[in-house]
């Protein structure tokens, strides 16, 4: 009878030992989620923070830099060539600094590729801060805005760098928090957007002022870049990192699937209608409401304010409210934002009110700044972790192309009828996004996103076994 007794106890033994390292490997994992889920929360807290003092660097000084301009001699054309150049630098930089973001070879001792790309934006900005005061004549001038527009694509890093904090945390990552994530960064550009130009109009009275100003937010931006935390990254084999050189590392895979494809459609058609609207917006609030300088200054903060508004409170609410979390409430809430953008610009040219161009612009930003969310929310669920910035860059490229042909588009309409023709291809471009929203975006983008995000599951599960 002893020795079945020995038996017995021995493995009661072996169990105890299993069950407590259970027991500790499980309490391990919760403190591993509650510190990603920690970092997710103070990522995006710093990153929306540094991004909204660096747009405040950048804004205070444009109520002193029409005066500069017009010390220099930088007419309506010399401003306009500026535009373009501006955009044609934005569409190489915002491709070469997405990719150069998503390296997982280099600069992992310092918090990795977009840390770093975060510094060199905020730096570029205030070299042309400082070249912007130095400028003494045209070239100087031109030169200011070459360092921010080919570099500082910030807002599309920050992006790319909250997708991978909310791939650390996937049950703290639907839709919705995601959105919720991205209209922050929305928000905080929608307020610097306020306060930067009121900033500087009122409470600095020179351009030195104002500039020394613009260099304390860009060193706070940096403080804050440097506090946010390192994302955990998505595993990949020693094999896979040997094949991608500096060269190969330009390929995108995921910029060419058929829901970035028809993403970059959508962003393209939009981005052309502003542009095009743009063109003849300006001078029809000067002809029937006489607008000076405070005018459009308060018009700017108005839609700063409220595009602030629409992406860091309104968009998540809505998204509740309308069921966005579901694939037909996100397209029915898109399908609201065109007809709101395309009739909203319409109808603001048919009144004679300017309370009534007030209440339809809140209408339109705020759409705008939903859609925009939405947009950027599921962009960061078609693409893994390795493909996210370079993604986000080649859309920012998109856009800044057609930013590009969009005032020569509205130029060229202006020549058919100098309003109507304009508003025409206005409507029908939201138009267009209405109609391949409706056909294509649950097929397309959604049913994608939810495609991959299994497939990213279920490779990390088997990667998981394997290791095991």
């Amino acid at each position: 009878m002893c020795a079945p007794d020995k038996v017995k106890i021995r493995e009661a033994n072996r169990v105890e030992p299993s069950a407590e390292n259970e027991v500790l490997e499980r309490k391990e994992l919760t403190v591993i989620q509650e510190e990603k889920s920690r970092d997710l929360k103070r990522g995006v807290r710093y990153g929306t923070a540094s991004l909204a003092c660096l747009f405040v660097a950048i804004t205070v000084t444009m109520p002193h830099s029409q005066s500069l301009r017009d010390e220099l001699g930088c007419d309506s054309m010399c401003l306009g060539s500026m535009t373009s150049v501006r955009s044609l630098l934005t569409l190489a930089g915002a491709t070469l600094m997405g990719r150069l973001s998503d390296s997982t070879t280099y600069f992992s001792n310092i918090g990795g590729a977009r840390r770093i790309c975060l510094i060199v934006g905020a730096v570029a900005s205030a070299v042309g801060l400082l070249m912007g005061y130095l400028a003494t004549d045209i070239r100087m001038l031109w030169a200011s805005m070459i360092p921010g527009a080919f570099l500082n694509h910030n807002a599309d890093i920050l992006k790319a760098l909250f997708s991978a904090y909310h791939d650390a945390v996937p049950e703290e990552s639907s839709m919705t928090d995601r959105a919720a994530s991205a209209g922050l960064l929305g928000m905080s550009v929608g307020l610097a957007l306020m306060i930067g130009p009121l900033a500087g109009a009122t409470l600095f009275s020179t351009y030195q002022q104002a500039t020394y100003f613009g260099f304390g937010c860009v060193l706070l931006s940096l403080i804050l870049i440097f506090m946010m935390p390192t994302p955990t990254r998505a595993q990949q084999s020693k094999r896979e990192l040997g094949k991608r050189g500096f060269l190969s590392s330009f390929d995108v895979p995921s910029a060419r699937t058929p829901a970035a494809v028809f993403l970059m459609l959508c962003r393209m058609c939009m981005t052309l209608a502003f542009h095009i609207f743009q063109t003849i917006w300006t001078a029809s609030l000067k002809q029937r409401f006489d607008f000076g300088p405070k005018d459009y200054g308060r018009f700017i903060s108005f839609i700063g304010l409220t595009y602030a508004l629409s992406q860091g409170f309104l968009a998540k609410a809505l998204l509740k409210a309308f069921g966005g979390h579901a694939a037909q409430g996100r397209v029915r809430l898109l399908l609201g934002c065109c007809v709101t953008l395309g009739c909203g610009r319409y109808l603001a040219f048919q009144t004679t009110s300017l309370p009534v161009v007030y209440a339809l612009f809140a209408g339109i930003v705020t759409s705008l700044g939903l859609i925009n969310t939405m947009f950027s929310a599921d962009t960061s669920q078609i693409a893994p972790p390795k493909d996210i910035g370079s993604l986000f860059g080649i859309l920012a490229a998109v856009e800044s192309a057609a930013g590009m042909a969009g005032p020569l588009a509205g130029g060229a309409l202006s020549y058919i009828h100098p309003i109507q023709a304009p508003l025409a291809a206005v409507l029908g471009l939201y138009a267009l996004v209405f109609l391949m929203v409706f056909l294509g975006y649950e097929s397309l983008v959604l049913k994608n996103s939810q495609d991959f995000q299994k497939k990213e599951l279920e490779e990390k599960e088997a990667l998981l076994k394997r290791e095991n």
